[in-house]
Order: C-alpha cells, then sequence, then structure tokens
C-alpha cells in the first residue's frame, strides 16, 4: 500500500525507531547502567532513581510500539472465538505484538520501582 505525501510526517523516521523491540530495550539497559555508575561515582542513589523514570518510559514505548506499525494488527486482542465457540489461533504477528507488549509491562513496572525505591540502594549496609 502507497502512503500519500499528506500522510507522512517529516518525523515518521524517526517514530519508526520506535517500533524497534532491540533499539528500546537496549535503551532501558542504557539508562539503567548510567544511572547505576553515576550513583557510584557520586555516592548519591538519587541518580539511579531518577534514571527509573527512563526506564519507566522505556517500558511504555514498547507497549506502545504497535500502534507505530503501519498494521492492522489488533492489539488488545490475541485470541478470538468464532460464531461456533472454538478458540482461534493467532497469528504470528499477533503473537509478536503480544510478546512485545508484555516485555514493555515488565520494563515499565521495574522503571517504576527503580524511579520509586532506587535510591533507597544507598542506605542497605552490606558490611556489617
Amino acid at each position: 500500500m502507497n502512503t500519500s505525501k499528506h500522510d507522512m510526517h517529516r518525523l515518521d523516521r524517526i517514530v519508526k525507531i520506535l517500533e524497534s523491540k532491540a533499539v528500546i530495550i537496549f535503551f532501558a539497559i542504557c539508562m539503567a547502567v548510567a544511572g547505576v555508575v553515576l550513583s557510584i561515582v557520586h555516592s548519591e542513589w538519587l541518580w539511579f532513581s531518577r534514571f527509573g523514570s527512563l526506564i519507566t518510559i522505556a517500558g511504555l514505548l514498547l507497549i506502545s510500539s504497535p500502534s507505530f506499525l503501519a498494521s492492522d494488527t489488533p492489539t488488545v486482542s490475541l485470541v478470538d472465538i468464532d460464531g461456533s465457540y472454538e478458540s482461534e489461533n493467532s497469528s504470528n504477528k499477533q503473537r509478536k505484538v503480544g510478546s512485545e507488549t508484555f516485555t514493555g509491562i515488565i520494563i515499565s513496572i521495574t522503571g517504576t520501582v527503580v524511579w520509586g525505591f532506587g535510591d533507597l540502594i544507598g542506605q542497605i549496609n552490606l558490611i556489617t
């Protein structure tokens, strides 16, 4: 299907990057590492907590990534019930969307926990 020049936006190339699961996961890992490194260097674990917000953003982008795809893949339902009330198999594309959504949810939860409680790591006394 050809896209009309009226339907194209000058930022489409940037937005298309957001559909890549690998790019988003790489971003989340980089933010976690950067937060830990800055926290250790500055002996202040608030840095790690702040980077947790960026990890959360990565998870939300991954959850939203199906909407960046130019497709008719449903993002809400992976299995439908036909008129005979027998379940239908989902397509590979639908299973991929479900997998990416699940991964995004896990990353969002992890980022939110880090965001809320990451600074407390500095208060743990591992050497007694």
